[in-house]
């Protein structure tokens, strides 16, 4: 869908959108609020019924499991928090689940850290995971994997976790859904409690370090600070963020509609995404995949992935997940991508069709050998690893 608003925001085509919703809206007296939780549940169908793909990142895993523990008050321990979130994971998804059920909606768990999508295997294996789940009209629910958590400052962080999600599946949008309106413009503490004007519009670069307040629900960790920071991080990513209320009823909608509401932090412009130099520079390939006129014809005009049938011969001992250089007829790289299958399983599929995967190897993951949103064009006319051609598909 198209945002478009007389206020002037316009986030152009939107496609998917990550939500994160936290245990301030659901979880506001440190217990689970079902009303609450309800109305997260209709404002997301809303958006999904407007054609936009969802990622939703909640916290709340403590606040539903420490009563269980035989607690009254939330955990201040990390060990105490860890086995809060191991009993409350349970209930929170389960309540979530109902919900989304009541709206014809089959809800995926996947529980996460940040190692996840800094290994490249483990971030492929996430990023198709999340794919699959969003073709088929399923709704991903993603939590910081805190009981395995050993960072004490990253149990329950799920502001850090959307902005990673955001990159992992190359969202349009980020959505933080806050305790308040958005950033506040104000002079002191007393005026931040009170009320104070929200920061429509935050350039990339922006001071606003002393518009922030170190305040936190009951549960939560970072509070507005840590929301700023993810911000930022998926500004990095040329990807818009909304800090807004998550108290208000169809506010997801009005969000991406272009409305003037929230804080929104808005990108440099856009070029080539923080996660594709990453793989375009920061790996370096550990062997080559030559293709045929036809592949790479697919590859750069129609933005296509490389299956194995354009495959001609394949260098190198890789495994899944490391990047490889993409060459043409002549042996000159065109673009550079993570692989989908080791080396020696690539070779076996090279020229055949994708059909074919059970026959050749018994088994097949993705159609894919390297998917397209895991490559990157080089420039060419300038064909190093400093010059990367601007990729509209991000």
């Amino acid at each position: 869908m198209t945002s478009t608003s007389g206020s002037g925001r316009d986030f152009g085509e939107l496609r998917r959108v990550v939500v994160k919703v936290g245990s301030g809206i659901i979880a506001p007296a440190g217990r689970l609020d079902p009303p609450v939780i309800e109305r997260i549940a209709q404002d997301v169908t809303t958006l999904r019924d407007k054609g936009l793909e969802v990622v939703l990142v909640v916290s709340g895993a403590v606040a539903a499991g420490y009563l269980g523990m035989g607690s009254d008050r939330p955990p201040v321990s990390v060990v105490e928090r860890q086995a809060a979130a191991a009993v409350g994971q349970y209930q929170l998804m389960t309540m979530f689940a109902s919900v989304f059920e009541e709206r014809a909606t089959v809800v995926a768990q996947l529980l996460m850290m940040q190692d996840d999508i800094e290994d490249r295997r483990r971030f492929l294996s996430a990023r198709h995971t999340l794919q699959e789940l969003l073709s088929r009209g399923i709704l991903p629910i993603v939590n910081e994997n805190d009981p395995l958590a050993d960072d004490e400052a990253k149990i329950g962080d799920n502001d850090h976790l959307a902005a990673l999600v955001t990159s992992l599946i190359t969202a349009d949008l980020l959505v933080i859904l806050s305790t308040v309106a958005g950033v506040l413009r104000f002079r002191d503490e007393l005026e931040a409690k009170e009320g104070a004007e929200v920061i429509s519009t935050i350039e990339v670069g922006s001071e606003i370090d002393d518009h922030i307040t170190d305040d936190q629900s009951e549960t939560g960790v970072g509070g507005m600070k840590a929301k700023v920071r993810a911000a930022r991080l998926a500004s990095d990513w040329g990807v818009p963020t909304v800090i807004a209320s998550g108290k208000e009823p169809g506010l997801l909608s009005r969000i991406v509609s272009g409305e003037d509401v929230g804080s929104l932090f808005v990108p440099a412009d856009k070029r080539l995404t923080e996660r594709k130099r990453w793989i375009a520079i920061r790996t370096r390939s550990v062997g080559s995949i030559s293709v045929d006129d036809g592949a790479k014809r697919a590859l750069v005009e129609r933005g296509a992935s490389l299956l194995p049938a354009g495959i001609v011969e394949v260098e190198g001992e890789f495994g899944i997940g490391e990047r490889v250089d993409l060459l043409d007829g002549s042996g000159q790289a065109f673009a550079v991508g993570l692989v989908s299958y080791p080396a020696s399983e690539i070779q076996r599929m090279k020229g055949r069709q994708s059909e074919e995967f059970l026959e050749v190897l018994g088994y097949k993951y993705v159609e894919e050998i390297v998917h397209r949103e895991d490559l990157v064009l080089l420039d060419s006319k300038n064909n190093s690893e400093e010059r990367f051609a601007d990729d509209d598909d991000d």
